[in-house]
């Protein structure tokens, strides 16, 4: 679960999460606990990655498919390590997560550098006049294998890869902006504190989020009801008490609530027979899967909100109370 190097002893000021497919609005945007959203000033070309490969990155060639959507970095600094809590490296998986369940689920954060990916991305462009000075100052051999413009020795690697990803209807398009970034700021803490200390809510944290790399909508849809599942600890009388239960983090009192329940039964009944293997058109496939995703997205944002994952006593007294 979350962000994990090969080399745990590595320890930067920060870790710098390169994020690709997440459009931002201005340069930089503050989300709480010391984390930063930092816009790539340049684009990222593979004559970029080839360099920071030079440098250390052995990896870099995994990257070119995603050069043209690398958008902007989470830069997480080490010494604001929250306690207790994630470390530095997985608070940025936190806040990747909240992304997707706010709505901004195109995003991938696939590497993280020590330094900034502002110094890879557009580094071949900008230091060309100085390679080619070099050049007729001291020969190829110079320029080439003691470059005056070598990036610095690498420290990352490679996190979460995907090519392709599962993606629910009415996601956001929009790009991420300081109304979003201070939603975040004001949550992250908590988001964070219930990540670490509660293993329903992080088994339904992780299920929100790798859903999306499933082979296809039935294996997503079964993940996504894992997840759903995990923070009622429902043993009996399934369906009715997820939907019962459900429909509180879903809607308040009266016909909404009522809305809810209905909804989240005839959800539940296309997950049985999507994981049974009976047949259903893709179409009713894709509304299950997305259905199934906000469902669970609806109430992780509960559970934070309310700054715990409510028990079953919590929830008898909501509906009886």
């Amino acid at each position: 679960m979350g962000m994990s190097l090969s080399e745990p002893d590595v320890q930067p000021e920060a870790w710098h999460v390169l994020v690709c497919g997440l459009p931002i609005v201005g340069d930089s945007l503050d989300l709480g606990a010391s984390l930063t959203l930092r816009r790539l000033v340049n684009p990222l070309s593979v004559f970029d990655l080839a360099a920071v490969g030079a440098a250390g990155f052995r990896q870099w060639a995994v990257l070119e498919p995603l050069t043209t959507a690398a958008t902007c970095e989470i830069v997480s600094p080490v010494s604001s390590n929250p306690a207790p809590g994630y470390d530095a490296l997985n608070m940025c998986w936190l806040v990747s997560s909240l992304l997707v369940l706010r709505g901004f689920a195109h995003h991938l954060c696939p590497a993280v550098s020590a330094y900034s990916w502002n110094l890879v991305a557009g580094h071949q462009r900008l230091s060309g006049p100085s390679i080619r000075k070099q050049l007729a100052e001291e020969g190829v051999n110079k320029a080439v294998f003691e470059s005056r413009k070598a990036l610095p020795p690498f420290k990352g690697g490679l996190l979460d890869f995907h090519l392709s990803l599962l993606v629910a209807r009415h996601t956001h398009e929009r790009s991420l902006d300081a109304t979003e970034a201070e939603w975040i700021t004001k949550h992250v803490s908590r988001f964070n504190q219930l990540a670490s200390s509660d293993e329903r809510f992080r088994f339904a944290l992780e299920a929100s989020v790798d859903w999306r790399y499933s082979k296809d909508c039935r294996a997503a849809i079964a993940r996504l009801w894992a997840g759903i599942e995990s923070l009622f600890g429902i043993s009996a009388e399934l369906v009715y008490r997820l939907a019962l239960f459900g429909s509180i983090g879903l809607a308040p009192r009266g016909e909404d609530r009522l809305q809810a329940f209905r909804r989240i039964k005839a959800a539940y009944g296309v997950r049985s027979k999507a994981v049974h293997g009976e047949s259903l058109t893709n179409e009713k496939l894709g509304s299950g899967m997305s259905e199934a995703f906000e469902i669970l997205r609806s109430l992780l944002l509960f559970c934070v909100t309310r700054g715990s994952v409510p028990t079953e006593e919590d929830l008898y007294r909501e509906l009886l109370g």
